[in-house]
């Protein structure tokens, strides 16, 4: 399994969005660091570096990930996906995704979000390609930091997520409200469980209450059984 596909489970598993609003952009933090492990079957196979920016009403986010311990040894692959749109009423309005693949630029792609004409311009390697754009779709990596805007309050969500081309219908389900630690920290988190058939992948994913719903933990399963973890090791909110 490659690097990519282990970091696009964990972007999946970590897509959750829409939310009722219960905060405006000048109640969020201006700038968001966070760090997190991979890990295959309790062993470290990767790390993350992300960082969400807001100025005045835009916003952009960067996800830096590379391979880590002993699989770093075997391949060495970095993939970075950024997202950068507008901030309104309901949180974030992505205008553009990226997705790349260090050394695979076939892999790589580039979207538009047109809000205007209700499309997602997808452009990979030669190929360019339209989708229709449903109200509310966050992209993969958007996905992440609309919390800070909608706090998730129910018991279930439904929300549409795009990973830069079709954009997908999730359904996720309220399992808890567990403490976790980071660090010397205990934080308290609100678990969302992706609901699915049997034989589709599985997404779990916990929520830091009292630090903006910054992802805490997210663990994903697919088809086949093989399962990731992506853990936060330490972050910083201003």
């Amino acid at each position: 399994m490659t690097l990519r596909t282990q970091a696009g489970f964990v972007l999946v598993g970590m897509a959750l969005a829409i939310w009722p609003a219960w905060a405006t952009a000048d109640a969020t933090p201006v700038e968001v660091t966070a760090s997190y492990r991979i890990l295959k079957s309790g062993l470290l196979i990767g790390t993350v570096e992300e960082k969400f920016t807001r100025t005045d009403d835009n916003y952009k986010i960067t996800s830096d990930t590379r391979t880590a311990g002993g699989l770093s040894l075997l391949l060495r692959e970095r993939i970075t996906v950024s997202a950068e749109g507008k901030i309104g009423a309901a949180g974030l309005e992505p205008a553009i995704y990226e997705f790349r693949r260090q050394g695979n630029g076939a892999k790589n792609i580039s979207a538009r979000f047109d809000w205007n004409v209700h499309q997602i311009f997808s452009q990979q390697s030669s190929r360019s390609e339209s989708f229709e754009l449903p109200a509310g779709t966050m992209d993969r990596i958007s996905a992440m930091y609309q919390f800070m805007f909608n706090a998730p309050r129910e018991n279930r969500v439904h929300t549409w997520v795009s990973n830069g081309k079709q954009a997908e219908l999730y359904h996720y389900r309220k399992r808890g409200e567990p403490t976790m630690q980071v660090g010397s920290q205990l934080l308290a988190t609100v678990h969302y469980e992706r609901e699915s058939e049997p034989g589709r992948p599985r997404a779990q994913l916990w929520l830091a209450k009292d630090h903006h719903y910054l992802p805490v933990r997210a663990i994903f399963e697919d088809s086949r059984g093989l399962s990731l973890e992506q853990t936060l090791v330490q972050f910083q909110v201003r």
